[in-house]
């Protein structure tokens, strides 16, 4: 969608639509298995929870270190924020919030490819900051931010329902052989 170019747009780097922040570490010892607001690192899933958060809700996060820098997240209630962990935030007037994630989110693989290192690779802040989005005017971006919302709930919707037939499945045949 993103890579069509029957529509006009404006490129610009990061750096020029929103304020890109590094986390701040947090001890393993003040994390929890359960918790109020969950801990985003490096990697795809918590680190753990936290009793306090440093983001707030509806920001973009981005891995910054470990074998998954670069995977591009939407966090929709406050969370921790920690030291592999970039947030994007004060974004600019002319892009909506969900379009930024969108793009970047179909452009992940572009952002994992800006890493460096081997041991334990990671994006520098200059390096992302720098990276070029396609801008589409506000109209075409609320179009592509409510189509992709629509098929993102209709996905959620159809793994629950999946997740009950299973369920299902599983009590029938329980009860197959009783």
């Amino acid at each position: 969608m993103f890579e069509l170019n029957r529509f006009q747009f404006s490129i610009l780097p990061l750096k020029s639509l929103c304020t890109v922040k590094k986390g701040e570490q947090i001890n393993a010892s003040k994390l929890s298995e359960t918790g109020i607001y969950y801990v985003m690192n490096g990697g795809i899933l918590p680190s753990g929870y936290h009793s306090e958060y440093n983001s707030d809700a509806e920001i973009i996060s981005i891995s910054e270190g470990g074998n998954s820098c670069g995977y591009v997240q939407y966090n929709h209630t406050e969370f921790w924020s920690g030291g592999h962990c970039y947030t994007l935030n004060n974004t600019d007037k002319i892009i909506k919030n969900k379009y930024l994630y969108h793009y970047l989110k179909a452009n992940e693989n572009k952002i994992m490819a800006l890493r460096v290192g081997s041991g334990l690779p990671n994006i520098q802040k200059s390096t992302l900051e720098k990276f070029e989005v396609k801008i589409l005017n506000l109209y075409e971006q609320e179009k592509v931010v409510l189509t992709l919302g629509s098929l993102s709930n209709k996905i959620t919707v159809e793994s629950e329902l999946l997740k009950q037939y299973e369920i299902q499945k599983k009590h029938l045949l329980q009860n197959l052989f009783i």
